[in-house]
């Protein structure tokens, strides 16, 4: 008798662990930083004209066309890389939220997440998470 009261105790306390243990793992996974992700609370209630960004834009040797389809393009012509040859991906700007998807050969996509801080006529200025600024001028 005494064996299976040790047996049902140690069924019960095992349970119990288990529950706790996945209880603290499950909320742990919900709060763990994903660097590729912006916080919400970052992005501005600031509408931007999406109109502005259509055209081609350079900084230095770096191209990026973006087309009215929400598609576009970049390319780098210091590695001899021009706009037939250029990466292709689909381009989003909901607020100050502007997201690149970069579709991959192997079965995949990988956004890129900005925030937009300046779009003019002329300029073309935004930032990623960790703080890079990426600013360009329009060409045409």
């Amino acid at each position: 008798m005494r064996k299976k009261i040790i047996v049902a105790v140690s069924i019960v306390f095992g349970a119990v662990a288990l529950v706790v243990g996945g209880y603290w793992y499950y909320n742990y996974q919900l709060h763990v930083y994903d660097p590729e992700m912006l916080e919400p609370e970052v992005f501005d209630d600031v509408e931007y004209d999406t109109d502005l960004l259509i055209g081609l834009w350079q900084s230095g040797s770096v191209f990026y066309r973006f087309d009215y389809d929400g598609v576009g393009r970049t390319w780098d012509s210091s590695d001899d890389i021009f706009e037939e040859e250029a990466s292709v991906f689909k381009w989003q700007l909901e607020h100050s939220l502007f997201t690149h998807i970069h579709e991959m050969e192997i079965n995949g996509a990988v956004p890129k997440l900005y925030r937009l801080t300046q779009l003019d006529l002329q300029t073309l200025v935004f930032e990623d998470d960790f703080g890079n600024v990426f600013s360009f001028e329009k060409v045409e």
